[in-house]
This record gives structure tokens, sequence and C-alpha cells, in this order.
């Protein structure tokens, strides 16, 4: 009975933490060899624990329940994840290889001078035919060459960038690049102003100056104006761009695509997205809707700030359709780049 007692005081101590109802409930179950009351002893000490301490939070039961609606939650959402990423990725259309439908409109007719005078003639005071403006959201070239521009090119135009914000400052750089993009535009207006027969202001840049002159000899053979900054739209592939010029050089229909550099270009590929840019608007030109033509041939005229001839590099239709290719595999990453965002 000696050792009982002790055993009893012992394991009262190692519990000391315990409410005075558990231990006189310890006590009473030590001091009896009666196997019934041991569910009764629980239940009371269950009884003294919710009194003190109220229900339990979570039974087992609803535990299990509330696992088993997180589990299916989380499954409704990966399927829906999975149908979402399916439906954008069937809209991607894949890169072509020697398919070219999509490039050239065979349905429409070929630019050339018999349909020029059948356009005068039907509508004498202008040149340009029905165009409806399409917006929305429809990505544009630019933004689509920009944002899949390549690694190399986005290091180099980092590096460009911080080299003149150490040479100019950071207000003194974003008013040069304020100046390079009205300079642009300023050269775009004035060809634009020469192509439509108006006589073109004097601008009060320099550089866009130069460039006129840079260009004097490329005007004197670009004749027939059909689309000058016009809208362009490819419904199938949708996009969308602003075309510098449709019209005729050496009597040839082309697209073309003019350019200001401040450096020597003597090469096309030192040229570098412009060509893509390029078979980009033929491809919107030969698809939109609201021109019944097509051209297949293209040019990049690069205009220098120095005032220097400018450099003409002629783009056949077959290196058209190279490009063309390079610029449905861009236009594909942007897609893919902008599905991995939603």
């Amino acid at each position: 009975m000696c050792c009982i007692r002790i055993y009893l005081y012992a394991f009262v101590s190692y519990y000391i933490g315990f409410n005075m109802i558990g231990i006189r409930t310890l006590l009473r179950f030590k001091t009896t060899d009666c196997k019934t009351d041991l569910g009764t002893v629980f239940k009371k000490m269950n009884k003294d624990t919710k009194q003190l301490f109220g229900d339990l939070l979570e039974t087992n039961k609803t535990r299990k329940h509330r696992l088993k609606l997180a589990y299916k939650m989380v499954g409704d959402e990966k399927e829906k994840e999975y149908n979402f990423l399916n439906r954008l990725k069937s809209q991607i259309k894949p890169t072509m290889k020697d398919d070219i439908s999509s490039m050239v409109n065979d349905s429409k007719q070929n630019l050339n001078h018999e349909y020029y005078r059948k356009l005068i003639a039907e509508r004498p005071s202008e040149m340009i035919i029905h165009e409806t403006l399409k917006r929305g959201d429809i990505p544009s070239v630019t933004n689509i060459l920009n944002t899949t521009m390549s690694e190399k090119s986005k290091a180099a135009l980092e590096n460009w960038k911080k080299s003149m914000i150490e040479k100019l400052g950071e207000e003194g750089f974003n008013k040069y690049s304020r100046e390079l993009m009205a300079m642009g535009s300023a050269m775009h207006s004035k060809i634009q102003s020469h192509l439509n027969g108006c006589q073109p202001d004097v601008s009060h840049f320099e550089e866009v100056e130069n460039c006129w002159k840079s260009l004097d000899a490329v005007l004197k053979n670009v004749s027939k104006p059909i689309l000058v900054e016009k809208m362009v739209v490819h419904d199938g592939l949708s996009y969308r761009g602003i075309v510098d010029c449709v019209a005729f050089y050496k009597d040839i229909p082309v697209v073309i695509e003019w350019k200001k550099s401040s450096r020597d270009k003597l090469s096309l590929q030192a040229t570098y997205d412009a060509p893509i840019q390029l078979a980009a608007y033929m491809g919107a030109v030969n698809n939109d809707i609201s021109y019944d033509f097509k051209v297949e041939e293209g040019l990049v005229v690069v205009a220098y700030s120095d005032g220097h001839p400018a450099n003409v590099f002629k783009l056949t239709k077959q290196a058209c359709l190279d490009y063309w290719k390079i610029w449905v595999g861009r236009l594909n990453k942007y897609k893919r780049i902008q599905s991995s965002f939603k």
C-alpha cells in the first residue's frame, strides 16, 4: 500500500500542470482495479477539459471533410488552368515552313500600272481606296518585335542606354529619347507630305533636313503612292501596324520602309529588324480586307542624318518570303509569352 502511495505522489508531481479536477480523476483511476471504470474516467476527463477549454475547434471527422473539399477545389482549379492553357495554345498558329498563304492572298490582284489607272479613274480626287481602321486588343508589329527581341539585342540596347545616361544624366537621356522620336515622326511627316503632293514644311531639326537631302535621289524614283502612313491589319494572324508606304519604285510596286540613321548601313542585315518589319506589313497589306490588291516586293531605305545619299535595299519576292517566315516565328513567340502571363 505504501508503494502505491509513493507511485501516486510521483505521478501527481509529474503532471503538476494539470488542473485539480484532472488530478482527482487520476487518483480515482489508480485506486481501483475495476476495468469498467476506465471509460468512465476518460469521459470525466474529457468533460472536465471541455468545461475548462470549451469544444474542440475541429474534430477528426470535420478535418477529413475539410481536407477533402480543399483537395477537390485544388483539382478543379488545376483543371480550369489546364483547359485555359489548351484554349490559348489552340489559338497560336504554328510556325510556317513552306506555306506562304498567310502572306499572299491569291484572291487579290497584283498591284500594277493598270490597277493604278483603274483606281485613279474610279476615285479621281484621291489615290487611296476605302479603309476601315481596326483597333482593339490586336498587338502592333512594333510591340511584337520589341517584346521578342533577342537577349543579345536586349543587352546591347541596355548597355547603350546605360552609357547614354552616364553621359547625359537621367533627365538628359529622357530629353534625348523624346527628340529621337520627334525627329523620326518629323521625317515621316515630311515624306508623307511630299508623296501626297503637298509642299513639306521645313523642320526645325537639322538632322531631319539632312535626312530629306539624303533621300533626294530615292524620292525621284518613287511614284504613284497608293498607301502612305496607313493602318493595315492581318485578320488571320491578328496583328496590325502602320505601313510607311506602298508605291512604285522605278515602275515596280513595292512596300517601302523608311529608316533614319547616323551611321552607315552597308548591308540589309545591318538594319536589324527592318526587313522583318517590312515583311510583316506586306503580309498585312496582302490580307487586309480594306485593300483589294497585293504587293510582293519591298524596299528598305536608310536616310542619313549627315545628309549623304541614302542606301536602298531591294527585297525580292523570295527575300520577302524568307523574312516572312522569321516574322511568323516572332509572332508565335510573342503569343507564347503573352499566354504565360495569363
